[in-house]
């Protein structure tokens, strides 16, 4: 049975490379045979053999047209086929490449580096900053954003998200918050990433559930059923793609959840490619404890990111139209809470994480994208230099084919040839490369580096990225050693073919310059390098404030094992009692967040300070701690006093304030009796005292103003941080703490534990983790500088054999030759090194800005660097120099 013809309009489109007189005769034909062999092919490798013969005549018959052919071969009057010929010169290329396999590994693993480096780095700032949001017709998805206290966008409040359910620029409005829940497992808690959502958020996204159902209006209800939606990764690798998981149920937080399905495939969160693994319903905010609840009705906390579909016909511009009269009537409603306080829409295609943090995203994404840029830079100078080596050493080879008959266009494509199978078999070793990268990142401890897992994987837009890298730097090295054998004097190489050895002024020129390129973009990133050491060497210099060396801390779940939230501070103090009475311990608190981590904060009026903003309210961080934990970590009463048992759940509120919330509102330390209050409360609450300065949120940071509520005044901790103060070493005191709790309820478990100091050191992961990959860049730049320095100095000795014998054996010392080789390239050093300072002087200044404690023109980072890079390219330069002066002059004159 004769297999179904399947036109092939792409082979149709191709033939009109035929001259028409030829198309007309015989296109028909040509069509129908190409149709009928790729309908008899078998299997895709078959096919593919069609399609390159196909693609063969199409070949032949592009050369007919450009340089005329005796017949539809493509043959020229006694010549070989345009295919035949270019077959013939990828075999030499390739015995060419084998003769010199310590080149090739070398030049191909450089390749796959800097290949895979880019392609790896271009992954991730594509999913960060570039790739389209996985949403149907994302082009009417918004987000919207009232400004926080600071006059800029930020979140929502979810009464005021309600008030734009209302708004009919809107088909639909949704509201979504991060957050994070223990989920019992066979293996016990695990932490996992969760997100709080509406019913409306996949109507707003344009997507459907992938099993089951996602959550219905009634689930926007607190005191409803709790419901949770597993994301598609978290199902696959956490449960397997188990489909008996939709309908059962699993306990978050201590408490039963009913799974109602699974998301869609393509949503790995409402945050991408950031990683959730479950999307919990409003009905279940109770699982994040009474104030996830407190906050729906709170015009006051604003933790709600909000999305809306646009209706029918409108445009972005006439919802923020809409937004801002929205806004204008709630300043009108409710002026305490947004005076002065303006909603922004943004189109989904203008917001990628948040609009407060895309500049400095846009920036670490630009910075890395540029670092690996310039390593693939430095590769491709150093193989063009290379190359040149190479094309000089077979000038000779050259010459002969240009008098037989070859024209400068194949000669040229001997070299680009030689580039291209490099590039190609480096690219597809870093497209391996990057294969591996992407499954490897999202598996790495690095908590602190991003807020949460990355979606990262291999797809169209990453291979064609890669296959326009690999066609780029086969270029970019290819192309300075085929121009010049392309304009090789014939004459003069068979004249003299040792001469061909020796560079003329072009190619030398041609050299200096790749390798003062290499010198200026190894200089960069050193300068770059040492500025963020500097940075990170500040931090870990600063005064943290508090005792790290003699503090450890366990994170435990008391609200799991009481009853009621009145049994959480006996408990409490319970446990505390326990701890306190092991060997070695000499004081114990509790807090609701450890110093330099990220937590809560609230919309804050403070009583006789008017901010810039003009909301009148400030946005202030807190610290819920007992009356011990100031003592415990070290941080000195300033004024007034600490919380002690007057402070009682029914009496005056009492608030500790830092030192830098004392200057910033009030001027001054002496500030007892100051007040403040919530935004919305006509509770006041009174400043007792002042403490001294210790880091809030991160180390990496000025300090932030912050207050200290008394945990007695507030319900208790259900969570607390306890922190031990011991007089030996606090990592040896874990062990007892954690039995202490168990010897305490047996059911009390530790979420988590460690000491201050390895706290404070993990919040510096990113700075460190940033540092370690531009050293590493850093140096492998230097190293490349390097051997292009070395590659140049020893040609150039080579060349000058004879001259360098002669001035030996007339009595020249050793030093002064290798002082004269090393000259010869130092004016290239010399320039590279000025350039590459002149782009660390423009460039400093943007790096400085992404980092704590240094200036963009920090001395010590940019001498250092350049001395750096000066002995490293003198040492590049002395070895060469120093094995052509230890050489025999006779041995040189002979070799001459």
């Amino acid at each position: 049975m004769t297999p179904e013809r399947r036109p092939a309009p792409l082979f149709r489109l191709l033939l009109r490379l035929f001259p028409r007189r030829f198309r007309d005769e015989h296109g028909g034909g040509m069509q129908e045979l190409f149709e009928t062999r790729l309908a008899r092919a078998r299997g895709p490798w078959r096919r593919l053999k069609v399609w390159a013969r196909g693609l063969d005549d199409v070949a032949r018959a592009a050369w007919a047209v450009r340089w005329g052919t005796d017949d539809i071969t493509g043959r020229r009057r006694g010549g070989a086929s345009t295919m035949d010929t270019l077959l013939q010169d990828f075999r030499q290329t390739l015995r060419h490449l084998a003769r010199a396999p310590v080149f090739t590994v070398g030049a191909v693993l450089l390749l796959a580096v800097g290949i895979g480096a880019n392609a790896t780095v271009f992954t991730v700032v594509d999913g960060l900053l570039f790739r389209p949001p996985p949403w149907g017709d994302a082009d009417q998805v918004v987000h919207v954003y009232q400004d926080s206290d600071d006059g800029e966008p930020n979140s929502t409040s979810f009464p005021a998200y309600r008030d734009m359910t209302e708004i009919d620029v809107f088909a639909s409005v949704a509201a979504v918050t991060p957050n994070s829940a223990t989920l019992d497992g066979s293996d016990g808690p695990v932490a996992v990433d969760i997100e709080y959502a509406t019913a409306s958020l996949l109507d707003v996204l344009g997507l459907a559930p992938a099993r089951g159902r996602w959550f219905g209006p009634e689930h926007d209800v607190v005191g409803n059923a709790y419901a949770a939606v597993v994301s598609w990764p978290t199902w696959v690798s956490r449960f397997g793609a188990d489909p008996d998981l939709v309908g059962s149920t699993v306990r978050l937080n201590g408490q039963p959840v009913t799974v109602v399905g699974v998301g869609p495939r393509t949503l790995p969160s409402s945050f991408p490619p950031f990683l959730n693994d479950f999307w919990l319903s409003i009905s279940s905010t109770p699982l994040g404890g009474d104030f996830m609840v407190a906050n729906l009705d709170r015009r006051a906390d604003h933790w709600y990111d909000v999305r809306a579909r646009l209706a029918e016909g409108v445009t972005p511009e006439q919802a923020s139209a809409a937004m801002d009269a929205l806004a204008a009537r709630l300043a009108t409603d409710f002026p305490e809470f947004n005076q002065g306080r303006d909603i922004t829409v943004f189109r989904a295609a203008d917001v990628r994480a948040h609009p407060s943090a895309d500049g400095d995203l846009f920036a670490a994404g630009t910075l890395l994208s540029a670092v690996v840029a310039v390593v693939l830079l430095l590769a491709c100078a150093n193989l063009a230099n290379l190359l040149l080596v190479r094309g000089l050493g077979r000038s000779g080879e050259m010459a002969v084919r240009r008098a037989m008959g070859a024209g400068s266009g194949r000669v040229a494509r001997l070299f680009f040839l030689e580039a291209l199978t490099l590039a190609v078999v480096g690219g597809g070793l870093g497209v391996l490369f990057t294969a591996w990268a992407v499954k490897v990142i999202p598996t790495l401890p690095l908590p602190d580096v991003l807020p949460g897992l990355l979606d990262l994987h291999l797809d169209a837009r990453v291979l064609t990225y890669s296959l326009g890298l690999v066609a780029v730097t086969g270029v970019l090295f290819g192309l300075a050693p085929a121009v010049r054998a392309a304009r090789t004097d014939v004459a003069g190489s068979l004249r003299d073919d040792r001469r061909t050895s020796s560079m003329g002024r072009g190619t030398a020129r041609l050299r200096g310059a790749l390798v003062a390129v290499q010198v200026a973009a190894s200089l960069l990133l050193v300068v770059g390098t040492g500025l963020l050491v500097r940075s990170l060497t500040a931090v870990q210099t600063a005064d943290p404030g508090v005792d790290v060396d003699r503090i450890a801390w366990v994170r435990t779940d008391l609200g799991a094992v009481v009853e009621s939230p009145e049994e959480l501070r006996p408990l409490l103090d319970e446990v505390q009692e326990r701890i306190a009475a092991l060997p070695g311990v000499t004081a114990v608190g509790a807090t609701h967040r450890l110093p330099a981590q990220s937590g809560g904060s609230t919309t804050t009026v403070v009583e006789d300070y008017t901010p810039p903003s003009g909301t009148e309210a400030v946005e202030l961080d807190f610290l819920a701690v007992d009356e011990a934990y100031f003592a415990t970590v070290g941080l000195d009463v300033v004024a007034g006093r600490t919380f002690n048992d007057d402070d009682v759940p029914d009496g005056p509120t009492a608030v500790v304030v830092n030192e830098t919330a004392a200057r910033t509102f009030w001027g001054d330390t002496d500030v007892v009796g100051r007040r403040m209050r919530g935004q919305g409360s006509d509770r006041w609450r009174t400043v007792v005292g002042v403490v001294s300065d210790a880091p809030v949120s991160s180390l990496a940071e000025d300090i932030r103003p912050a207050f200290y509520y008394a945990e007695s005044q507030i319900g208790g901790l259900g969570t607390p941080y306890l922190v031990v103060r011991t007089d030996g070493d606090p990592a040896a005191l874990l062990p007892a703490v954690r039995g202490a709790l168990t010897d305490v309820r047996s059911s009390l478990t530790v979420a988590a534990q460690g000491t201050l100091a390895d706290h404070f050191g993990s919040t510096l992961a990113a700075p460190r983790l940033a540092a370690t990959l531009l050293g590493a860049f850093s140096l492998l730049a230097a190293v490349l500088a390097g051997l292009g320095i070395y590659a140049v100095v020893s040609f150039s000795v080579a060349g000058r054999a004879g001259e360098l014998g002669i001035r030996m054996a007339l009595g020249a010392r050793r030093e002064r030759v290798v002082g004269m080789v090393v000259r010869d390239v130092a004016g290239t050093v010399v320039l590279g090194l000025a350039v590459g300072l002149v782009l660390a002087v423009l460039v400093g200044p943007r790096i400085a800005d992404l980092l704590y404690g240094v200036g963009g023109l920090d001395p010590v980072a940019f001498a250092g660097s350049v001395a750096f890079i000066a002995v490293v390219a003198g040492l590049a330069a002395w070895l060469p120099a120093r094995r052509a002066a230890d050489t025999d002059p006779v041995e040189a004159l002979r070799s001459a």
